[in-house]
């Protein structure tokens, strides 16, 4: 039994970072090009933790008229302390990929048909959104949330990172889809309230088939996608994670700062306490009390950015367990998920996604998030600042959820990237872009020394299906200056990229152009 719950504890690992696992980096040759391991990031870090500031929403009825915008911003802790260390990226190069696995069941779409809403959400002017039109579900497609707690345990708090990851056994690629935990929506059963509290009701109220049935109930009724299994882990798991696996290695693209406890056993009630902590870009190894302060922040970004770095230390998580020796560590893992995972998934349906998982980070992952078209902020009569679904602008990603990743490399040869240059710190920190975009980054040592704009060459014979408009918006240079060779493509069709000293890696993710855009 004790090897069975093991091989269950892998999956989970895998499912857990199948999220934004699938980044090749690869390596020229003068012959062509080799896809290889990608080198391992390495730095020194310190590693505190930071709880996020809890906020208690208040619900209200959904106006049908239109409301008075209003910015929102959590807060987190405002100590007098203003330490601000900022640890300095060391890379080394070694290997380190990944990708995951994928299911594929036969699910049933759950509908619970929705009930009154409770006396303090009624009011004259309101009304209660319809149902969604569930999305057509192509064959082969299993869907899974991922719920990340923001408490210490598996069960009780509130579910504030929610991801959904939709396997296709066809083609065996992935998409993921983060949502915001603000999003205000109709949960049914109950009332109009942020999902982020959908599970814990669910597991409270009685809900038939508890939290797990009501999340995905929620999900269906406002978003019209199915939802087959959930898994669902608290931040003291989450840091046992890693800290199993002896740190993850991650590349941060923006400087990141908030609040953090000076050592993690203190008393987080306390002021003094806390001191402000720092990272700016570069490579580092995280440990989990790190990992978890990185993937919780938000002060000096937003709820997307940190969907994004939570999608970013999932795929981390399965690069180095993947790096590891992960057969000899399958009773500890067992004994570290008994106690923090809560998942419905069945072992029929783990034992697909181990042998899916090659194939799945062969052929790539894509990330999808709800744009700002999607979205509309909102104050409720409470005072707490939510977003309103704007289906006009959700719908297209919603429906994309289930589609094959554009940039696959299932379908199509993969869209390789030379990047050139002399430092490794920044062709990894080019290269994170790059794959989280589809792309296949490619390290090539530079020559010389960097010109002072970063310059982009085309090998093909056109531009036509070479998401040129995406390359340069990752880049942040002129679409215009891309310069095409059409008579020296020997190796291929592929760019070329030399970083320049005016490289930032750091991109407004969210402003990010829409693979829906075309080629």
């Amino acid at each position: 039994m004790k090897r069975w719950f093991a091989l269950f504890a892998l999956v989970v690992v895998m499912i857990l970072s199948m999220a934004t696992a699938g980044l090749w980096y690869v390596q020229a040759r003068g012959d062509g090009i080799e896809i290889a391991a990608a080198p391992t990031l390495a730095a020194q870090a310190a590693t505190v933790p930071l709880p996020s500031a809890t906020d208690s929403p208040t619900e209200t009825a959904l106006p049908t008229h239109t409301a008075t915008l209003a910015a929102t911003a959590t807060s987190t802790p405002v100590p007098t302390a203003t330490a601000t260390p900022s640890p300095t990226a060391t890379p080394s190069a070694t290997s380190t990929p990944s990708i995951t696995p994928t299911p594929s069941a036969t699910p049933t779409a759950s509908r619970t048909p929705f009930a009154t809403l409770e006396a303090d959400e009624q009011a004259e002017d309101t009304m209660i959104p319809t149902a969604v039109t569930p999305f057509e579900r192509p064959d082969g497609v299993t869907n899974i949330l991922l719920l990340g707690n923001d408490v210490g345990g598996r069960q009780g708090g509130r579910t504030d990172s929610l991801i959904i990851v939709s396997i296709n056994e066809v083609n065996k690629t992935a998409t993921m889809l983060s949502l915001p935990r603000d999003l205000y929506v109709v949960i049914p059963g109950w009332k109009i309230t942020r999902i982020n509290q959908a599970l814990p009701h669910g597991h409270g109220s009685g809900y038939p088939g508890g939290g797990g049935a009501l999340v995905k109930d929620t999900i269906l009724y406002n978003f019209g996608i199915v939802v087959d299994y959930y898994v669902r882990v608290g931040f003291d798991g989450f840091r046992q994670i890693v800290d199993l696996l002896d740190g993850v290695d991650v590349a941060v693209s923006c400087e990141l700062e908030d609040w953090r406890l000076k050592e993690p056993e203190l008393d987080p009630q306390v002021e003094e306490n806390w001191e402000m902590f720092s990272l700016g870009p570069g490579i580092y190894h995280m440990e989990g009390d790190l990992a978890l302060w990185y993937v919780r922040s938000r002060r000096t970004s937003s709820d997307f950015d940190r969907g994004r770095r939570q999608q970013q230390i999932l795929r981390a998580i399965l690069e180095k367990g993947l790096n590891l020796n992960m057969a000899a560590q399958l009773p500890a893992l067992w004994e570290t998920y008994a106690e923090t995972v809560e998942t419905d998934l069945p072992a029929p349906v783990m034992l697909r996604l181990a042998a899916l998982a090659p194939a799945v980070r062969e052929n790539g992952i894509q990330h999808l998030y709800l744009p700002e078209a999607a979205r509309r902020s909102w104050m409720t009569s409470g005072g707490a600042a939510v977003q309103l679904l704007q289906w006009e602008g959700a719908e297209p990603v919603l429906g994309q959820l289930m589609r094959p990743p554009v940039l696959n490399r299932a379908t199509r040869a993969p869209l390789a990237v030379e990047v050139v240059t002399a430092d490794d710190v920044q062709y990894l920190l080019a290269a994170e872009n790059l794959a989280y975009h589809g792309f296949v980054p490619v390290w090539v040592q530079a020559s010389g020394p960097a010109p002072g704009h970063t310059q982009v060459t085309y090998y093909g014979a056109n531009l036509k299906g070479s998401y040129d408009w995406l390359l340069t918006w990752i880049l942040g240079t002129d679409g215009d200056a891309i310069n095409l060779m059409s008579d020296d493509i020997g190796a291929g069709e592929r760019y070329r990229v030399v970083l320049g000293e005016n490289y930032d890696p750091c991109r407004p993710q969210l402003e990010a152009p829409s693979l829906g855009h075309g080629d």
